[in-house]
């Protein structure tokens, strides 16, 4: 099936929705609920509704269901941010990509990997020897991906984990989705908020509840002075909140147009500054004033349709709707890429990111191949991988990372990471099989069980 796409979504806005980085998502704000959106499509997240430890979930107050989910959270992911798991890229070449929407100056000034360090607190403690950086060059800087529910629950199969695993953005992301589709709470509740160092939820419930990667903190937890509070406290203590994504849309410290409703926005404001006041009799009594993205230097534009999701719909209802709101919404025609659904979007975006943004892979298995001997090589250790994709059904893929990470890939998802590492012109699929080709010479052949849109796949700009 073809499905009409929105206008004037750039395709590097496209591709970036495919690796997720955090700064991608920083310069394309839009991307942030498009991941929420397809992890609440992902059958993982409906499946948690049939274990027992969900069971009567719905009839629970709010803040006891959200606990519900915290502990399932907390037995089965562990927080991940490391620099070898998506590789590394440098500073020049993503403010040369990023160039035609944001300036270098103004990523620069807002951004944690390009510059910007916050208040003292993150000058004191050197940022870069914070996250690892300074054995590298200035100019290098990691692939920090957000990862989707099936790559968070693919970190078992990545030696050294135990459980499934992933940043701050995918468990903020997480949390979104999971209390939408599995506690039956509104999206309309649910606020993600980004900093240039850390992503969290406000949840308005109660007295309100902020996400703090696997854990969830109470207005009477904020205040309570113990180590995890003061965890959870740092980023909005010591740095501007650089994005706001809600439902109704988002609103960016520099963009100078939101499409958040401005009156949700200023009841968020109000909400979670009264969430930070602590209470009598506090053990710590210190004020915290969000600085969030100034409502009175943007213009608001409400011209997309609103995304109408209720938490008693079903799968298939918000597929639906999310489907129709395809040439309407940015978030719902992003998440389908974000999804990485290659039943429903066409295949350049995603094989853009696949070849110009998976380093790792590269790197594991030499780079380009020097000699036939060489090709052969990297080809049987592709060959090796068990032949089985992180991602359910008939067309959502696995990027070449992702495939070398976890250990395996479908075969089409194989031809992919070959052409990675060893170039070609373009994938074909068709009669079970997925064929990398160099010309009319096939480089290698899988078994596939994909069916994405389109069964020829050119691995080069048309213009080349």
């Amino acid at each position: 099936m073809t499905f009409p796409a929105m206008k004037n979504i750039s395709d590097e806005e496209k591709s970036a929705a495919a690796t997720l980085s955090d700064m991608e998502i920083f310069v394309f704000p839009d991307l942030m609920f498009s991941l929420v959106l397809a992890n609440i499509l992902s059958p993982r997240i409906w499946a948690w509704r049939d274990l027992e430890w969900f069971d009567g979930i719905r009839e629970m107050r709010p803040k006891k269901r959200l606990q519900r989910l915290r502990q399932h959270i907390m037995d089965n992911y562990a927080f991940n941010l490391d620099l070898e798991t998506w590789g590394l890229t440098t500073q020049q070449r993503e403010l040369e990509r990023f160039a035609p929407f944001l300036s270098p100056d103004e990523i620069a000034k807002s951004n944690a990997l390009f510059g910007y360090q916050g208040d003292v607190y993150y000058y004191d403690i050197d940022i870069r020897r914070h996250f690892g950086l300074d054995k590298y060059s200035g100019d290098t800087i990691p692939y920090w991906k957000t990862e989707t529910v099936e790559a968070m629950d693919a970190f078992r199969h990545k030696e050294g984990h135990a459980v499934g695993a992933g940043e701050c953005v995918s468990l903020a992301g997480l949390y979104a989705a999971a209390a939408f589709a599995v506690c039956g709470l509104p999206l309309e509740s649910i606020y993600l908020m980004a900093t240039p160092l850390h992503s969290q939820n406000f949840i308005d419930v109660d007295t309100g509840i902020l996400t703090n990667n696997r854990r969830l903190v109470t207005k009477a937890m904020w205040a309570n002075g113990t180590v995890i509070s003061q965890q959870a406290r740092r980023a909005l203590e010591h740095e501007r909140v650089t994005i706001v994504s809600h439902a109704t849309g988002y609103i960016h410290l520099l963009y100078p147009t939101a499409t958040i409703d401005p009156v949700v926005y200023s009841g968020f404001s109000r909400k979670l500054a009264s969430f930070l006041v602590p209470p009598e009799g506090a053990a710590d009594t210190r004020l915290v004033t969000p600085r969030l993205p100034d409502s009175g230097r943007v213009s608001f534009d409400r011209a997309e349709a609103p995304l109408g999701l209720a938490p008693d719909m079903d799968r298939a209802e918000i597929a639906q709707r999310l489907d129709a709101l395809r040439t309407s919404n940015r978030a719902a025609a992003l998440a389908p890429y974000a999804a990485r659904e290659l039943g429903e979007t066409e295949e350049g975006p995603f094989v853009k990111a696949a070849l110009e943004r998976n380093p790792v892979c590269r790197e594991a298995l030499g780079g380009r191949a020097s000699s036939p001997a060489d090709a052969a090589r990297v080809l049987a250790r592709i060959a090796a991988l068990p032949s089985e994709s992180i991602y359910d059904g008939a067309s959502r893929l696995a990027q070449p990372d992702e495939v070398w990470n976890f250990g395996r890939g479908d075969g089409l998802e194989k031809c992919l990471l070959a052409a990675n590492v060893l170039g070609g012109t373009e994938i074909r699929i068709g009669g079970g099989a997925a064929a990398l080709m160099d010309g009319e010479r096939a480089v290698c052949s899988f078994d596939t069980s994909k069916r994405p849109r389109n069964c020829v796949w050119p691995l080069r700009p048309k213009s080349a």
